[in-house]
């Protein structure tokens, strides 16, 4: 039998190693599940990651791929470009992984970690 929960106090369970990232006026931060890697770029006030300068695009996107990669239904996406991204920690950790055989435009997909 499951333990009751202490409905006292809103709870939202961390999705990853990482607790110390940011959002401020003028910038946020993306963090990996496992923390080793951190990036900060820039927004246009505070809940607005999807909007300032250097964004290239952002989107959601259900394809297979996307929904591997994720291990969810969908994948929200955010391009920065990359004059406007800092490493924070962890830029010698970053890997890419690209595939074209299961694309269904055949271009090829990069996935950056």
């Amino acid at each position: 039998m499951a333990a009751s929960a202490d409905r006292s106090k809103p709870y939202m369970p961390l999705a990853g190693g990482a607790g110390d990232g940011w959002s401020k006026e003028d910038e946020a931060t993306a963090t990996c599940f496992c923390g080793a890697v951190q990036l900060a770029f820039p927004t246009q006030g505070p809940g607005l990651p999807t909007q300032g300068p250097g964004l290239v695009d952002a989107f959601v996107c259900n394809c297979v791929d996307c929904r591997k990669i994720t291990a969810s239904m969908f994948a929200s996406n955010v391009t920065v470009a990359d004059t406007h991204l800092k490493h924070l920690r962890g830029q010698d950790n970053l890997k890419t992984f690209s595939q074209s055989h299961t694309i269904g435009s055949g271009k090829t997909m990069t996935n950056f970690f």
